[in-house]
């Protein structure tokens, strides 16, 4: 017990019990009286409790190393920010999530009512400490985060759903008419379809699924105006979305010939 608080700079047993929030240091003076004395199991749990990295094995039977290497809730990774490339977002996002147990990346779920913040506290560990965690299978190895939907520019993700995207290392990576989530500057998260036109006009070009495209309209987006882009996996859907009128007109078009067909086979 004594060798854990010289290792973590605790000078003497007083100091010791006054970390663990004792009153008395007298049954930690016991134990250095008689090598025979035995710690009791509310000792033992006040410095596990208090030093979160002790490996019990060690404190039971003297196995492996007194502490353990656990990697933080949450590890800042600053992307790189090469002003040289306006094209260029980075090989990682500015911070993301790592799993205690896993010591894998876990997905970042962004609420509705944490979105606005969002726009500000992308780049903050603390703020995305704050943020809950979800666990998706089939998503190890890469990095993911999930941003609860609003709206109805795209039907395919009702408002209330959760979309779920992998991480774009650089814009010149967008494809034509693949699903995006974005953050801009001015328009916050989005998820939209996007028409890459950066080599040409220098603009990503943001689409709706929306058939009102009055209500919805197409825009573009420079890239400096973009913080953050991840291409879209997949979702957890609210509700099955009813199909559009153009998809129903092609499903209406299909009956009335497999019905034409019937009737002249039929002949």
């Amino acid at each position: 017990m004594l060798y854990i608080a010289d290792i973590k700079g605790i000078k003497n047993i007083p100091e010791l019990a006054v970390h663990l929030g004792y009153d008395s240091a007298e049954k930690l003076y016991r134990l250095k009286r008689s090598s025979e004395a035995k710690p009791s199991v509310d000792i033992l749990n006040d410095f596990t409790n208090k030093f979160e990295d002790l490996n019990i094995r060690w404190l039971l039977n003297g196995r492996g190393e007194p502490f353990e290497k656990i990697a933080p809730k949450i590890a800042p990774i600053i992307a790189p920010n090469d002003k040289n490339l306006p094209i260029k977002q980075g090989n990682v996002p500015a911070v993301v999530a790592i799993d205690r147990a896993t010591k894998e990346e876990a997905v970042t779920l962004v609420p509705v009512k944490a979105a606005a913040g969002y726009l500000n506290g992308y780049a903050d560990p603390e703020f995305i400490e704050k943020l809950p965690t979800i666990d998706i299978p089939g998503l190890s190895g890469q990095t993911h985060r999930a941003f609860e939907v609003r709206g109805q520019s795209m039907p395919t993700q009702h408002s209330g759903s959760i979309a779920i995207g992998r991480w774009v290392e650089s814009l010149d990576q967008i494809k034509d008419r693949r699903v995006y989530i974005l953050l801009t500057k001015f328009d916050g998260i989005v998820l939209k379809r996007v028409l890459n036109r950066l080599n040409t006009d220098g603009k990503l070009i943001l689409m709706s699924d929306n058939d009102n495209k009055r209500e919805y309209p197409n825009y573009p987006v420079s890239p400096e105006d973009i913080l953050e882009v991840w291409y879209w996996r997949g979702g957890i859907i609210r509700e099955i979305p009813e199909p559009g009128s153009t998809y129903t007109r092609i499903n209406d078009l299909e009956g009335r010939l497999t019905l034409l067909e019937q009737r002249l086979n039929s002949r």
